[in-house]
């Protein structure tokens, strides 16, 4: 009998042992107390979280003022005492719940100022054979990593969901073509709730035919195929309004894919007032080319009107320089050569001198030249001198092309250069005007 007994304290001895080691060896920092609150377990974990060693903490309640800046109980502490789930999260600032996983046991995350660190722990009690609390374990987790990464997290999809809403543009976004959210833009763009547009297709919101006179179902087939990511496809689209209304559109289709499921970002601006104001102008242009056109041919016609005047101003000047060599100067010679006064001679010789320097300065001129000419050869020679051809001669005369040749012939004859190898239009130039 005696050996069973002893047989049994090793037993237990051996175990007690083994869960010792298996407790001192794990990888997450965990301690015991007993019903006194003093500290009969720190593993290693322990001891690398808090600094402090287990000689120094087994048997004191020290372990309560190691994680804060002054002393007070742990969850360990209170699950000793006791305590029910709203004294714990009075405790805690009601970020306590009961465990999933231990009976009676319970877990919290909190912010550590003093180790400056976010720790997850979780405590349950320990009891003896008759159920009585003799004592809680707690295990404690550093969780600071994953905070900050979720706070990260946090912060990217704050900031991601700000962009979202308050851009300029509508912005859809497509899960198997199907719209998942979208922002206000969107929803101030088709007149109508997120309610609206969650759930449905592009096409929904798309008249039976574009502007380009296809079928919005088949236009929508030949963009998808043109997608690929993550290169963006830049297109116009008419859309509809809830109201019917039609407007147009530019897009910008980026396709990407998560977890095999694809997804498109369709970023959509209207673009109606820009095309009507394109059209405007294009009307502007159009009516701006037609005007000049029309200016262009009243220069024309104006210049040959006054080409034509000043023609024919020219002409009469040589017709009367003309007619005052013929019917003036010879009596003017015979009234000389008759018996009068002296005063009458002088006079006679004044009128003399004045006609001739009249004569004299048409004389020295291309127009002396034209004295001969007829008033439609006046008219062509004055056109060739300004470096007119033929044949805008002719269109500007009225008169074909042969003629305006025939009346060339005339005005090289009149001039002395009938068998001469010399162009009309730079010996027309050499005189002085």
């Amino acid at each position: 009998m005696q050996t069973d007994t002893n047989y049994e304290i090793l037993r237990l001895r051996n175990e007690i042992s083994l869960l010792g080691q298996i407790l001192k060896d794990t990888a997450v920092p965990t301690f015991a107390i007993d019903q006194h609150s003093r500290i009969t377990h720190w593993n290693t974990a322990c001891e690398v979280l808090t600094g402090i060693t287990a000689t120094d903490m087994l048997g004191s309640d020290r372990h309560q003022e190691v994680l804060y800046e002054n002393r007070r109980p742990l969850m360990a502490d209170l699950i000793v005492r006791n305590a029910g789930l709203m004294e714990l999260r009075g405790h805690y600032e009601g970020t306590i719940r009961k465990s999933q996983l231990i009976a009676n046991g319970y877990e919290g995350e909190d912010f550590f100022p003093k180790l400056g660190k976010w720790l997850f722990f979780t405590a349950a009690p320990l009891k003896d054979a008759t159920g009585n609390i003799v004592g809680a374990v707690e295990t404690i987790q550093d969780v600071s990593e994953r905070r900050m990464a979720e706070q990260a997290l946090s912060r990217s999809e704050a900031l991601y969901r700000l962009l979202f809403e308050s851009a300029n543009d509508a912005i859809f976004l497509l899960e198997e073509g199907k719209a998942v959210d979208c922002n206000q833009k969107a929803m101030e763009l088709l007149k109508c709730k997120r309610g609206d547009i969650i759930g449905y297709t592009p096409l929904d919101f798309s008249p039976e035919l574009q502007e380009t006179g296809l079928r919005s179902i088949d236009e929508i087939e030949r963009i998808r195929a043109m997608v690929t990511q993550p290169l963006p496809v830049f297109f116009e689209w008419r859309f509809l309004k809830k109201d019917g209304s039609e407007f147009d559109t530019e897009v910008s289709l980026t396709h990407f894919e998560v977890f095999n499921t694809d997804y498109a970002i369709a970023i959509v601006r209207d673009i109606t007032e820009k095309k009507r104001l394109i059209h405007t102008l294009r009307n502007h242009e159009q009516e701006l080319d037609e005007k000049t056109v029309f200016l262009e041919k009243v220069n024309q016609a104006l210049k040959a009107s006054l080409d034509h005047r000043e023609i024919e101003i020219r002409s009469v000047e040589e017709n009367l320089n003309s007619k005052i060599k013929q019917f003036i100067f010879p009596y003017l010679s015979e009234l000389g050569r008759c018996k009068i006064d002296p005063d009458a001679k002088a006079y006679l010789k004044i009128v003399e001198t004045n006609l001739s320097d009249l004569v004299s300065k048409y004389s020295r001129t291309i127009f002396s030249k034209y004295a001969d000419f007829t008033p439609t050869e006046v008219r062509i020679a004055d056109l060739i001198r300004e470096g007119t051809d033929t044949k805008e001669i002719a269109r500007l005369m009225g008169v074909s092309p042969s003629s305006v040749q025939w009346h060339r012939k005339n005005i090289r004859a009149k001039l002395g250069l009938v068998n001469k190898n010399t162009n009309l239009y730079s010996h027309l130039n050499s005189y002085p005007k």
